[in-house]
C-alpha cells in the first residue's frame, strides 16, 4: 500500500510541476513616425527581456503619427498599462499633452534629455541614447593616459557643459580646453580654433555642429591637425572622426524592460537614464593613419570599463560627483 501511495504523490507532484507558468500581461501602446529595423529590434529586445526576465506578455498596439491622423485619440483609448514613445520627434508630439498613463520615452537626444531632467515631469520616464560625458573623458583617457589633452565645441545652448568637462578632466589627470562656437559665423571660427587646441577632440553630440558640410570639414581639418575625433554616432566616422561611442537598440530595449520593471514593484530610483551599455567603434583607415593601426575594441572596452569602476568607487567612497 505504501508503494502505491507514494507513486499517487510523485505522479501528483509531477502534474504539478507540469503546469504553466501563469503570466502577467501588459497592454502597451508604442508611438514613433513610422516603423524602422531599430525600433523593431528595440521592442523584440523589450518584449523578449520582459518574457524570459520578469514572466510579463506584451500587448503591444503600434501608432504611427505620420500615417494616422487620430493618433492622439488611440494614445490612451484601449486603457493601456504602458505608452511607449521613439525617438525625439515623438517626444515632441507629446509632451504637452495631458496623459492619464506611464510614459516611457526612449532614443531622446540629448538636448530634450537634458531638458527633462532639469524639469521633471510626473509619470514620465526616459532613456535617452546619447553617452554620457563621463564616458568620452574615461576613451580619451583609455588612449593616452599621461598626455591626453581633451577639448570640445561649446555653443550657447552647451555652455553648461563647460564645468562638467572641467571636473571630469581634472579627475582624470587630463588637460582640458574648450572650444566656443558662434552660431552665426557657421564653422569658420571653429576651423581657426582648431591648431594648437588638443589631442583629442570631444564631438558628444549633435547640439554643436548637425551633420552637413560643416561638421565634415571640420572632421577633415581636425584630421590634418593630426587630432582624435572621439563622436556620438557610427554614421559620423564616415565624416572623418577615428572612434565613436554609442548604444544598440537591442541593449536600449533590455534596459527599457528593466525600467519598466522596477517601475511596477516599486524600486526604481532613477526615472532618467543614459544607457547602461555601449559599444565603441573604429575607423581603421583614420586609426592606421593617425598611428593608431594596433588599437582593438576590446582593449578599449577594457580599459573603459576599468575606468568607470574606478570612477563608481570614487563617487561612492567620497560621497561626490568629481
Amino acid at each position: 500500500m505504501s508503494l502505491v501511495v507514494l507513486g499517487s504523490s510523485q505522479l501528483t507532484n509531477s502534474t504539478e510541476a507540469a503546469e504553466p507558468l501563469k503570466l502577467k500581461t501588459v497592454k502597451v501602446n508604442i508611438l514613433s513616425a513610422f516603423s524602422t529595423p531599430q525600433e523593431r529590434e528595440l521592442l523584440y529586445s523589450f518584449k523578449r527581456t520582459l518574457l524570459n526576465n520578469y514572466s510579463i506578455s506584451v500587448d503591444e498596439n503600434l501608432i504611427f503619427w505620420e500615417r494616422q491622423s487620430n493618433w492622439q485619440q488611440q494614445l490612451e483609448g484601449n486603457q493601456p498599462d504602458l505608452i511607449i514613445v521613439i525617438g525625439s520627434r515623438s517626444y515632441q508630439k507629446v509632451a504637452s499633452l495631458e496623459l492619464n498613463t506611464p510614459m516611457l520615452a526612449l532614443m531622446l537626444n540629448k538636448s530634450q534629455f537634458e531638458n527633462l531632467k532639469e524639469k521633471p515631469k510626473d509619470n514620465v520616464y526616459a532613456i535617452t541614447h546619447s553617452q554620457p560625458i563621463v564616458r568620452f573623458i574615461q576613451l580619451a583617457k583609455s588612449l593616452n593616459a599621461y598626455q591626453a589633452q581633451v577639448g570640445s565645441f561649446i555653443s550657447p545652448k552647451t555652455k553648461n557643459n563647460i564645468q562638467q568637462f572641467s571636473k571630469l578632466a581634472s579627475f582624470y589627470n587630463l588637460s582640458y580646453r574648450p572650444i566656443m562656437v558662434d552660431p552665426k559665423l557657421t564653422g569658420r571660427d571653429a576651423l581657426k580654433q582648431l591648431e594648437n587646441c588638443c589631442s583629442v577632440m570631444i564631438m558628444e553630440s549633435d547640439c554643436v555642429f548637425r551633420p552637413g558640410k560643416v561638421r565634415k570639414s571640420i572632421l577633415i581639418n581636425a584630421y590634418r591637425q593630426r587630432m582624435v575625433v572621439i563622436a556620438h554616432s557610427e554614421s559620423v566616422l564616415k565624416e572623418g572622426a577615428m572612434l565613436t561611442l554609442s548604444t544598440r537598440p537591442h541593449d536600449i530595449g533590455e534596459q527599457a524592460a528593466k525600467l519598466y520593471q522596477q517601475l511596477l514593484s516599486d524600486e526604481l530610483q532613477e526615472p532618467y537614464q543614459f544607457p547602461d551599455s555601449f559599444a565603441i567603434s573604429i575607423n581603421r583607415k583614420v586609426a592606421r593613419l593617425l598611428g593608431y593601426e594596433e588599437l582593438t575594441v576590446g582593449r578599449l572596452m577594457q580599459k573603459v570599463e576599468a575606468l568607470q569602476y574606478i570612477h563608481h568607487m570614487m563617487i561612492n567612497r567620497n560621497n561626490q560627483t568629481p
